[in-house]
């Protein structure tokens, strides 16, 4: 036990023996490689002037591309809302021809079962022995509309 204690110990010793001499730069001192934040100096300046126009003209051509996209996606978007609405249109017209279709079958479906009365009452008539019902011509559905 005693051993592990002794080892543990040496490693942290060694630890922070070895993190004791990574440098720390100060602020005020100068570094041999740029940091990349600004900083007020004539180097600095220097580069700024020449960097300044490039930076300008770059960021004027994505305003511009960035307008072009505005225009490019509110031109997306008004064809969007003309899809939408001829979809929407669509749906309606659809559903229009369907409730029409629905109508249509319903009074065919109500003309043929009264037409089906119409004839049961006629064959019980016939039945009887009522001639006149005999000869009388099957019922049209048409008829029931």
């Amino acid at each position: 036990m005693r051993m592990k204690f002794v080892a543990a110990a040496a490693v942290l010793a060694i630890s922070t023996t070895g993190m004791a001499q990574v440098p720390n730069p100060s602020p005020t001192r100068e570094l041999p490689h740029d940091r990349g934040y600004d900083k007020d100096s004539p180097k600095h300046d220097a580069i700024d002037a020449q960097e300044a126009p490039v930076t300008r003209d770059l960021n004027a051509t994505s305003a511009l591309g960035a307008q072009v996209k505005t225009e490019a996606t509110t031109a997306d978007e008004a064809q969007y809302q003309a899809d939408l609405d001829a979809y929407r249109a669509d749906v309606r017209a659809n559903a229009r021809e369907t409730a029409r279709d629905e109508n249509r079958y319903a009074r065919q479906q109500r003309a043929y079962a009264d037409a089906m009365a119409v004839w049961r009452g006629q064959v019980a008539a016939c039945d009887r022995g009522k001639l006149s019902a005999c000869k009388l011509p099957t019922p049209n559905p048409r008829d029931f509309y």
